[in-house]
C-alpha cells in the first residue's frame, strides 16, 4: 500500500492528502463543470489557525490525519508504506494524551489507514495484505459501524487494476460512504457506498462520465468533493458536486489541485503543487464558495531543498463543521507529522449604547392650544407603557402627556397630548420607567435638555436613577464577544460604568439595539460594584457549535438580575435594556 494512490504529475511523482492516487496517462474529454469564483493569489491562511502537531508515540516520524468529525474525533494512521514500515490504522480523541490514540486495523491485515469519520463514530479506509518494497500493493475498501466489526466494500466491478486498488476515503452521518476503485487501465472511478441497503452508485463528471475520478469526501447533505482530470485542460482539478452543479476546483496558478474534505457548509479543504520535478511545492487550501481559496501552511513546514522530496509540503486532509482542520506536513528533518488548526477566535469589540435613543419634538395642538410632543424612541422594553411628563428646572411635575407604549419590538413613535398652555419656560421632558405610580415605574430612563425658546427638536439622553432616587449618571460601556470554535463556547466580556450597583441579567437576541428580537443565548448576570461598575467581568457560554454571524444580533445588559425581569415569559419593568450593542 502507498501513501494512498500516486498521482504523476509530469515527470514527478507525488504523493498527497495520504489519498494514493493512482498515476498514468489521464484521459480528457467535454464538460459541463461550472468553473469555481476566481482567486488572484490565494490568501496565506496561518495566521488564522493555531496549529498542532499531533503524531502517535508508537511511530513519531510518519503520521497523517485524514478525517475529523464535528466531536473532534480523528482518523489517521502512522507508517510510511515503504518495505517494512507498514501503515496503522487509528483514532484520537483529543486533547493530544497518548492514551487518546486507539488503535484500528482490519483483521489479518498488513496495513490499514483510517481515512474517515462521522459523527456517529462510524468509519471507513482501506486495507492491504502486502508490504512490497515496491508500495504498489493490492487496496481494499472497508467499513467499521461504531461497535461493530469490519466489512470488506470493493466496488463491484469485472476490470480492476491488478493487482486491485479499491479505497472508502469518507462518510457522511447516513452512512452513505465515498471513494474509488482503479480499472486495468489505470484510470480512477468514483462511487458512493449507501451502507445501509449495500446499494453503490457511481460518481462522474455529469459532462464528461468517462473522466478518470475519485470522491474523496461526502458531507450531510450529500454533496461530494474529489480529484478528477479536467476535461477541458486535462490538469489535475478539484470539484466540489453539490445541489445538481459540478464545480472545478483549481488554485490559480497551480499545476495540481486536489480536493480532499469537506463540511455541511461546503468548506473543501485539500492541496495544491506549484512548481514541479526539484521545485515542486504542496500547499494546503481551503475554499468556500463566498470566499473562494485561502492557502494553509503548517508554520512547522521544513524548508525547500530537502533531499530526496518534495518540501515545504502542506496537506489539508479533513474539516469539520467549526473550520477545524486536520492534514499534515513535512518538516525540515523529512518527517511527515499529523497536524490540526483549529480557527483562532472570533472577537467582536461592542461598544454598548445606554438605553433608549431617541428625539422628542415639541407641538402645539391646533384644536386646544396645548403643548404636545412627538416621540421617536427605540430600546424600551417590548410592549411597555410608560408615563412622560413635563418639568420644571427643581424637578417639579408641570404637566402629563398621554401614555407612550412600545411595540413588540421596543420602539414607540406616538404624538402625545398634555392639557398645558405652551409657554416660554426652562422646562424638560422625562420618560418614565412604567405607568403604574410606584417607585419602579417613576424612575425617569431618559430626559431632553431644557427648553429654548424657538428650539423644538431634542436627543434624549438616557438615565440611570435608582428607586430610592439616586442618580448615576448615564450608563456606557464596552464589551468583547468571543467565539471559540475549539472550546464551542461564546465568551463575554464586559466593563460598564453608571449602572445601579447589583446584579444585571443579560443576553445575546436575535435583532438589533434598535428593533429588539428573540434571546439566541442567556449569560450569567453581571453584577455591578458599589460605585456601579462592571470590571472585566466575563460570562461564558457553552455548547455552541456555530459562530455568531456577522450582524443580525445585539448584547443586553438588563435593570434586574434573571430572576426578576421576566413574569410568566413575559417582560416586567425590570427588563429595562440599561445598555446595548449590536454585533
Amino acid at each position: 500500500m502507498s501513501n494512498r494512490k500516486k498521482l504523476r504529475i509530469a515527470a514527478a511523482t507525488v504523493a498527497v492528502g495520504g489519498l494514493a492516487l493512482a498515476g498514468g496517462a489521464l484521459a480528457t474529454s467535454a464538460s459541463a463543470a461550472t468553473a469555481a469564483p476566481a482567486a488572484t493569489t490565494p490568501a496565506n491562511g496561518a495566521a488564522g489557525y493555531n496549529f498542532f502537531t499531533l503524531n502517535n508515540a508508537k511511530d513519531t516520524t510518519f503520521n497523517q490525519l485524514l478525517g475529523i468529525n464535528n466531536k473532534g474525533e480523528i482518523a489517521g494512521y502512522f507508517g510510511s508504506g515503504a518495505a517494512g514500515h507498514p501503515n496503522k490504522g487509528y483514532l484520537l480523541t483529543p486533547p493530544d494524551g497518548q492514551a487518546n490514540y486507539a488503535s484500528e486495523n482490519f483483521p489479518g491485515s498488513v496495513q490499514t489507514q483510517v481515512t474517515g469519520i462521522n459523527d456517529k463514530g462510524d468509519t471507513v479506509g482501506f486495507w492491504s495484505s502486502m508490504n512490497n518494497a515496491s508500495m504498489i500493493n493490492d487496496n481494499h475498501g472497508f467499513y467499521k459501524l461504531h461497535g461493530g466489526g469490519f466489512h470488506t466494500a470493493d466496488f463491484p466491478t469485472g476490470t480492476p487494476a491488478k493487482p486491485p486498488v479499491d479505497q472508502l476515503l469518507g462518510i457522511n452521518n447516513s452512512d452513505v460512504a465515498v471513494g474509488f476503485w482503479t480499472d486495468a487501465a489505470d484510470n480512477s472511478h468514483g462511487y458512493e457506498l449507501n451502507i445501509g441497503t449495500g446499494k453503490y452508485s457511481s460518481v462522474t463528471d455529469p459532462g464528461a462520465p468517462g473522466t478518470s475520478l475519485t470522491a474523496a469526501a461526502i458531507n450531510n447533505n450529500g454533496d461530494v468533493a474529489g480529484i478528477y482530470t479536467n476535461p477541458a485542460t486535462g490538469a489535475t482539478d478539484g470539484f466540489l458536486k453539490a445541489h445538481g452543479q459540478f464545480t472545478d476546483l483549481a488554485v490559480p496558478g497551480a499545476v495540481m489541485t486536489q480536493a480532499l474534505g469537506v463540511n455541511d457548509h461546503d468548506e473543501v479543504v485539500g492541496t495544491y503543487q506549484t512548481g514541479t520535478l526539484e521545485g515542486a511545492r504542496l500547499h494546503g487550501f481551503t475554499w468556500t464558495p463566498a470566499g473562494g481559496f485561502t492557502t494553509i501552511e503548517d508554520p512547522n513546514v521544513g524548508p525547500s531543498g530537502f533531499p530526496g522530496v518534495n518540501n515545504g509540503e502542506t496537506t489539508v486532509n479533513g474539516v469539520n463543521d467549526e473550520g477545524v482542520l486536520v492534514g499534515f506536513y513535512l518538516d525540515a528533518n523529512g518527517i511527515t507529522n499529523g497536524f490540526l488548526a483549529a480557527p483562532r477566535p472570533a472577537s467582536f469589540q461592542v461598544p454598548l449604547t445606554a438605553m433608549p435613543q431617541g428625539t422628542v419634538t415639541f407641538g402645539r395642538s391646533s384644536q386646544s392650544d396645548t403643548v404636545d410632543l412627538t416621540v421617536s424612541v427605540t430600546g424600551l422594553t417590548p410592549g411597555s407603557s410608560h408615563a412622560v411628563t413635563l418639568v420644571n428646572g427643581a424637578g417639579g411635575v408641570i404637566t402629563q402627556f398621554t401614555t407612550l407604549t412600545a411595540n413588540s419590538a421596543g420602539v414607540a413613535q406616538e404624538t402625545l397630548e398634555s392639557g398645558y398652555k405652551f409657554s416660554i419656560g426652562g422646562w424638560r421632558v422625562l420618560i418614565h420607567n412604567g405607568n403604574a405610580g410606584d417607585p419602579v415605574s417613576a424612575e425617569p430612563i431618559a430626559e431632553t435638555s431644557p427648553y429654548v425658546a424657538g428650539v423644538n427638536a431634542y436627543q434624549l439622553t438616557p438615565v440611570e436613577v435608582d428607586a430610592s432616587g439616586v442618580n448615576h449618571g448615564t450608563p456606557q460601556g464596552q464589551a468583547t464577544v468571543t467565539y471559540d470554535p475549539a472550546a464551542q463556547s461564546i465568551f463575554v466580556t464586559v466593563n460598564a460604568s453608571g449602572l445601579t450597583p447589583g446584579a444585571h441579567a443579560a443576553h445575546i437576541h436575535l435583532g438589533s439595539c434598535q428593533s429588539q428580537g428573540p434571546v439566541e443565548y442567556m449569560l450569567m448576570d453581571f453584577t455591578a460594584n458599589s460605585a456601579g461598575q462592571i470590571v472585566n467581568q466575563t460570562q461564558t457560554v457553552t455548547g455552541v457549535s456555530t459562530p455568531l454571524p456577522a450582524t443580525g444580533w445585539y448584547l443586553n445588559l438588563h435593570q434586574g438580575d434573571s430572576a426578576s425581569i421576566l413574569s410568566n415569559g413575559q417582560p416586567t419593568i425590570n427588563f429595562r435594556p440599561l445598555l446595548c450593542g449590536n454585533g
